[in-house]
């Protein structure tokens, strides 16, 4: 991470400090060879980029490289009178530092090193690592790497990069950050026919870190697509800063990042020396800030390649309408379109009329629609296209065709007209039109010609495609969204301070009615006297249970007794109780017997709690009560704060929210105050940064107009 004491601002000021790194006036290349590697390569790929700045090959093994004149060292180019922006450094591990220590003494302004075997490789990797990283800190050098194969800056001629540039240097608008130097690698070589402006690899991050690219591209004018390979975040403040960057601006990030599983974890770790955080987490985070998620690199280049044709372009809404020339690719898009957020709306009687005098009568008009009709479709496709994006609901115009190279010519030919009928509708009708080809074999060169001139994104695969499409989507809705502050709320003094601290049930329901959160009436107490009349208070029946901050699971420990009706059962039950927590904890810090209403039966019982990333920090969890949650697993996360819609979505994920709608003759619940339950606790996540976890077992739920009761909670602190 760029040295900035606020990650915040190290966001917003990228643009500036990563200048000298990607757009240096000159460059030095420690490690320069006439030998093929690397050290070649990198000046090669500079002649190919075209770099205007100059160049300063380092080794004093040559007088001159490739016809440039070689210096024996960084100083000596100082001494003649040059000034250095950035050095590339191609040589082994060991030698990185020293080459560092004149960089700074020069007055270097950034720098780049290909070498492994830093903090990924052990405790010396490590130190090496970090005597380079204060070497950087204390002269604000911006460094890429290490572990990395460096950069093209297409867009502006620039780049140290060592390994061979692709044959054919596609200049576009998608920039893409991608923290393993193989992948770089793979996806700057792709033939997907993507084209790009910036492409980086940043290894270890060891200064500079893949959110810092980012954030540079988000203010690139020459970048208006970004996609992102990433292993592990560095900084989940900065992250958050970046995205919601992008929103504002109107670039969507593309993202894999992987550690769903396991093993994948273990291998980040091993391969970047940097720890993976909760999955689960990181995945509801992605989507609140509208970073777009994708499973893996074809979703991300068809994602890519959607955004990067529309430029800038968005549909309103999330209504699909598909033609097609086949009855079995309907069956396709609805097998694959199932469980996506898209919507197939069905025809207008305008619409049924316009079609019904272009097919056969037999035609079945339904979407998506089979526009085969007799098989004319040189004079059907247009009439089909045209009407439906005459459609209100019409929000993208799917054409699903495919055109791979090895068609024949005649074939070619017949296809083309529905490539010119897709751009025509694309210009005359300002809706957004795509192709989609259900097999990822290309497009014939001629069909792709029409389809880019007609500003026509062209994807490839069923899957791929429709995801794409409703990533688009969302990512649409999400920037229609209006900024939501987030304050921190005067509530978060209600939290006291503790570290790897456990509270008591009576103090972590203290809390949470300080948040809104309704709690059962209770009172604490210190002798039976004070119980029993406690008790009278309240109203019997009671439940006693042993407050101890050492009896944290107190059913585990037998100090509750349910259930007692009278003044006898509650003095009857105060010295047996405090008995067993001795028993059970011999010494422990006794609080008092808490005296506490029996809740009523309610028509559910769900859980509710936080728990914390120790990268990502708190979620809200929600889950249905009892077996459901057990064996079924049956819970929704969320990120904090949460609007009272995503409260409710967590709600409905649940496979028990069934039970909360009238299920079987039970009454309704009160989703409502359940949502705002969630709305509250999320709340207290979110300014309470000294909370580990929460758990509101159960939370009982009551008939529409009854509320929630939270019966019992532990509160742990950090």
């Amino acid at each position: 991470m760029l040295k900035n004491d606020n990650p915040v601002s190290a966001a917003c000021t990228a643009w500036e400090d990563l200048q000298p790194l990607f757009r240096p006036g000159s460059i030095a290349v420690v490690g320069a060879s006439e030998k093929p590697g690397p050290g070649l390569q990198v000046l090669e790929n500079l002649e190919r980029l075209g770099y205007k700045g100059d160049i300063y090959p380092v080794n004093p093994k040559y007088g001159k490289i490739r016809g440039i004149l070689c210096y024996p060292s960084l100083t000596a180019i100082q001494e003649a009178g040059r000034q250095v922006d950035m050095v590339a450094i191609l040589l082994g591990r060991d030698n990185i530092a020293s080459v560092m220590e004149e960089a700074a003494k020069i007055g270097a302004k950034a720098a780049w090193a290909f070498a492994a075997g830093f903090g990924e490789a052990g405790e010396q990797g490590k130190e090496l690592q970090e005597r380079i990283k204060r070497i950087c800190d204390e002269k604000g050098i911006r460094f890429l790497g290490p572990n990395c194969v460096g950069y093209l800056n297409i867009a502006q001629g620039s780049g140290t990069y060592s390994a061979p540039a692709p044959t054919e240097l596609r200049r576009g608008n998608i920039g893409m950050v991608a923290q393993s130097g193989y992948l770089s690698i793979a996806m700057a070589n792709s033939d997907r026919g993507l084209g790009y402006s910036l492409m980086v690899s940043t290894g270890n991050e060891m200064v500079v870190d893949s959110t810092d690219c980012i954030a540079y591209m988000l203010e690139d004018p020459h970048t208006a697509v970004i996609m992102a390979f990433i292993e592990q975040f560095r900084s989940p403040e900065k992250l958050r800063a970046v995205a919601a960057r992008a929103r504002e601006v109107g670039k969507p990030i593309i993202l894999v990042k992987v550690g769903r599983s396991e093993m994948a974890q273990r291998a980040t770790c091993a391969h970047t020396g940097a720890l993976a955080g909760s999955d689960a987490i990181q995945d509801k985070l992605f989507k609140k800030l509208g970073i777009i998620r994708v499973n893996d690199l074809d979703e991300m280049f068809e994602t890519a390649q959607l955004f990067s044709t529309l430029q800038g372009r968005f549909p309103k809404g999330n209504g699909i309408f598909a033609v097609t020339l086949s009855g079995g690719v309907i069956s396709l898009l609805a097998d694959v379109g199932e469980g996506l957020d898209l919507r197939f709306p069905e025809w207008s009687e305008a619409g049924k009329a316009e079609l019904g005098e272009q097919l056969m009568s037999f035609s079945n008009i339904a979407n998506p629609l089979d526009a085969w009709g007799s098989g004319r479709i040189e004079s059907t496709y247009k009439t089909c296209l045209f009407a439906a994006a005459k459609e209100d609901e019409a929000d993208v115009v799917l054409v699903v065709q495919d055109v791979p190279t090895g068609m024949a010519p005649r074939q070619a030919e017949q296809y083309a007209v529905v490539a010119e009928a897709a751009a025509a509708v694309s210009k005359q009708s300002g809706k957004i039109v795509v192709l989609l080809a259900n097999t990822s074999t290309g497009f014939h060169p001629n069909i792709r010609k029409i389809l880019d001139e007609g500003g026509v994104p062209a994807l490839q695969g069923t899957r791929e495609g429709l995801r794409a499409i409703e990533s688009l989507v969302r990512f649409a809705a999400i920037c229609r969204l209006p900024s939501r502050e987030e304050r921190i709320s005067a509530q978060a003094l209600a939290v006291p301070k503790g570290v790897g601290k456990g509270l008591t049930e009576y103090r972590s329901k203290k809390i949470l009615s300080a948040f809104g959160v309704r709690c059962t009436r209770e009172i604490l107490t210190q002798d039976p006297d004070a119980c029993a009349a406690a008790a009278r208070e309240i109203g019997f029946p009671v439940v006693l249970k042993v407050m101890s901050p050492q009896i944290l699971h107190k059913t585990e420990a037998g100090v509750i007794a349910i259930g007692l009706a009278d003044e006898g059962a509650v003095r009857e039950a105060y010295p047996r109780l405090m008995e067993k927590a001795h028993v059970f904890a011999p010494g422990a810090e006794i609080e008092g017997m808490l005296v506490q209403e029996m809740a009523e039966k309610p028509v559910a019982e769900v859980i509710l709690g936080i728990t914390r990333d120790p990268q990502f920090g708190p979620a809200v969890v929600f889950g249905s009560g009892g077996i459901l949650v057990e064996v079924l697993k049956d819970s929704a996360l969320g990120i904090p704060p949460l609007s009272e819609e995503e409260a409710l979505n967590m709600i409905r994920a649940t496979k028990g929210y069934k039970l909360l709608t009238g299920f079987r003759g039970r009454p309704k619940a009160d989703v409502a105050a359940l949502a705002k339950a969630l709305v509250q606790v999320g709340r207290m996540a979110a300014c309470g940064e000294n909370i580990a976890g929460l758990d509101i077992n159960p939370l009982l739920v009551y008939p529409q107009g009854k509320g929630v009761l939270a019966v019992d909670a532990l509160l742990e602190l950090r």
